[in-house]
C-alpha cells in the first residue's frame, strides 16, 4: 500500500511538473511580440505606423531569372516560423526553383476583413463573422503591407511579375483571399487551406484562378456552413465572381479526397475546391494525413499567370 502511494504521488509530481512546463511554454508562445524590433529575415524599409513588417525568405540556390514568388501566410496566433516548418511549400520552392517569403502578421494575426465580434455572444447567429484578433481589432492594413512588400522584394530578387502567387492557412487562408480580392493587379492566383472569403470584393477585382482546400472533419472552421460560410459557399461565391459558366465538376476523385472545378471563366480565372474527407483544421502532409495538399495547390498556382 505503501509503494502504491508513494508511486502515486510521485506520479501526480511528474505531472505538476508537466503542467508548469506547459503552462510556462504556452505563455512564452503567446507572448505579446514587440514590432518595434526586426521579426524576420527582412522588413520593409518604412515601418507601417509604429511597426516594423517583416518576413523571412528562401532564395533557393538554383532559382534563374524571372521566377515566381510565393507568399505563405501563417494562421491565427502562429507564426511565420510556424507557418514555414508545417506547411511543406519550403521543399517544393528548393525543387521547383522559386522564391518563398512567410510573412509575419501584427500580434500573430491578419485583418482578413469582415466583421470582428468581441464575444460568442455578441456574434450573430449567421455566417460571415470576421477575422482576426489584433490585426482586425486596430484596422491594421495588412493589404498595404503585402502591396509594399511585394514592391520590396521585385526591387531586390530576380521575380517574374506575372507570376507572384499567394497561399496560408486559416486566418493567413481568408487574408489570401483577400489580397486576391483586392490586389489582383499584384497577384496571378492564391491557394489556401482553411478558411474562406471574408472581405468584399471590390468593382476594381480582375478574376484570377483561387482554390481552397478543406478538411470535413474540420471543427475550428467547419466544412459545412455555419458560422462561416462553409466551403462550398465559398466556392460558389467566388464561381460566380470569375464568371465561370462551365458546369462544376468533380474533375478527380480518389479515396479520401475529391477535386471540385469550376472551369470556362473571366481570363482563364478557373475555382477549386480540395475536400479531403475526415481532415481537420490543419490539411497538410504529415498531420495525419498522406495526401499532401501543398503540392496539388502548387501544381494549380503554377499553370497560370496574371493576365
Amino acid at each position: 500500500m505503501k509503494l502504491i502511494i508513494k508511486v502515486a504521488l510521485w506520479a501526480l509530481g511528474i505531472l505538476g511538473v508537466l503542467a508548469i512546463v506547459l503552462v510556462a511554454l504556452a505563455s512564452w508562445w503567446f507572448r505579446p511580440l514587440d514590432h518595434t524590433v526586426p521579426h524576420g529575415d527582412e522588413c520593409l524599409d518604412q515601418p507601417q505606423g509604429e511597426n516594423l513588417r517583416c518576413w523571412d525568405v528562401l532564395v533557393p540556390d538554383n532559382v534563374g531569372p524571372e521566377v515566381p514568388l510565393l507568399l505563405d501566410l501563417h494562421g491565427y496566433m502562429s507564426s511565420k516560423t510556424g507557418q514555414r516548418g508545417l506547411s511543406g511549400f519550403e521543399e517544393i520552392a528548393v525543387r521547383e526553383g522559386f522564391i518563398i517569403a512567410w510573412p509575419q502578421g501584427i500580434q500573430r494575426s491578419w485583418n482578413a476583413g469582415g466583421i470582428q465580434w468581441l464575444s460568442a455572444n455578441e456574434a450573430p447567429e449567421v455566417p460571415g463573422q470576421g477575422c482576426c484578433g489584433t490585426a482586425i481589432f486596430e484596422e491594421i492594413d495588412d493589404v498595404a503591407f503585402v502591396r509594399d512588400m511585394v514592391v520590396q522584394l521585385m526591387g531586390r530578387y530576380s521575380i517574374d511579375p506575372e507570376r507572384v502567387y499567394v497561399t496560408g492557412l486559416s486566418n493567413g487562408c481568408a487574408m489570401a483571399q483577400r489580397l486576391a480580392a483586392e490586389a489582383s493587379d499584384v497577384f496571378a492566383g492564391a491557394a489556401c487551406m482553411s478558411m474562406y472569403l471574408l472581405s468584399d470584393v471590390p468593382a476594381s477585382y480582375t478574376p484570377i484562378p483561387v482554390m481552397e482546400v478543406h478538411g470535413t472533419a474540420d471543427t475550428v472552421v467547419e466544412y459545412q456552413e455555419g458560422k462561416w460560410n462553409g466551403a462550398i459557399k465559398n466556392f460558389e461565391y467566388w464561381r460566380i465572381r470569375n464568371g465561370c459558366v462551365g458546369e462544376s465538376d468533380v474533375v478527380w476523385r480518389e479515396d479520401g479526397h475529391e477535386l471540385l472545378r469550376a472551369s470556362e471563366c473571366t481570363n482563364g480565372a478557373d475555382v477549386a475546391l480540395l475536400t479531403v474527407f475526415e481532415a481537420g483544421h490543419l490539411p497538410y502532409t504529415g498531420m495525419s494525413l498522406d495526401l499532401n495538399t501543398s503540392e496539388i495547390a502548387w501544381s494549380f498556382l503554377k499553370e497560370t499567370t496574371r493576365r
